[in-house]
């Protein structure tokens, strides 16, 4: 994931909007120094290399670092550098601000993953757009650290129809009229269409199947009815792709993986717990 340096130099900024009144008060600015961010826990990595842009940038030299992916356990280091006194505690919060929360992401979403495939070896687990504001593109990399893909990054590069747009039109009906059009419009998408929690969940997914449509999106149904409805749905179209959508967390996972669909979709990763990150400066 590429961050610009006006990016870095933001994240920096907005610790040290003018300087850092402490260590200019003590005098310990120009002294050499040694500084290791190390794991209080197992956990999945993810932010390294932006937390090493960040160091970079104040002025120190990376040492050491894990890459994003790798599975680390307690006490061992995420990543070192040496430079200043002044430069390690410039980039000391942001650099440990950005790892506990990437990590914290990465790790909840390999759990899941595993988890998932447990069960079902060729289920994908992928997260939805529903992150925290401002936060996409660092949420989607510390999540892909993690083994969970995105299942939509924005609006501009793939096709869902919820129930929101199917309202305009008149209901399903008129839009699987107009199927033929919009594949014709959008060539290079996939066309996936949401159906909700209804009492005419089936036969709409059933129309939507038989239409040719490349993916029906189910929102906030249990497991076990999910499971009822895919094994219709393979009767009638079985190369169309399934997914489970809404309340998907690491407590119910298995029995989501369990139901027949294809993918399950969740936004839990973004809401991970920090992983707990130290981190030691000491004089070189």
């Amino acid at each position: 994931m590429f961050f610009s340096p006006q990016e870095i130099a933001a994240l920096i900024q907005e610790d040290q909007p003018f300087l850092d009144l402490t260590t200019r008060m003590l005098g310990i600015g120009d002294q050499a120094a040694n500084m290791r961010f190390h794991c209080r826990q197992d956990m999945t990595v993810a932010g390294t290399e932006l937390a090493a842009k960040i160091l970079d940038a104040c002025g120190l030299s990376v040492t050491e670092s894990q890459p994003s992916g790798a599975s680390v356990a307690t006490g061992n280091t995420l990543l070192a550098a040496e430079g200043s006194a002044s430069a390690a505690h410039s980039a000391w919060k942001v650099a440990q601000n950005v790892l506990e929360y990437a990590c914290g992401i990465a790790t909840y979403s390999a759990q899941l993953v595993q988890q998932a495939r447990q069960i079902n070896p060729r289920v994908s687990v992928v997260a939805t757009r529903k992150n925290i504001p401002g936060i996409r593109r660092f949420a989607v990399m510390s999540a892909l650290a993690g083994g969970v893909m995105p299942h939509r990054l924005g609006l501009s590069e793939s096709v869902l129809v919820f129930d929101q747009h199917l309202h305009f039109l008149g209901g399903i009906s008129p839009f699987l009229d107009n199927l033929e059009q919009y594949r014709r419009q959008v060539p290079s998408s996939k066309i996936v269409v949401e159906v909700q929690n209804t009492n005419h969940t089936l036969s709409d997914a059933l129309a939507l199947a038989q239409a040719g449509v490349a993916g029906i999106q189910f929102d906030k149904m249990a497991p076990e009815a999910l499971a009822a409805i895919a094994a219709k749905l393979r009767a009638v179209a079985p190369g169309v792709t399934l997914f489970a959508a809404g309340g998907i967390t690491l407590a119910n996972i298995r029995d989501y993986a369990a139901s027949g669909m294809d993918a399950l979709v969740t936004s839990a990763v973004y809401h991970a717990a920090p992983a707990d990150i130290g981190v030691e400066i000491r004089p070189a």
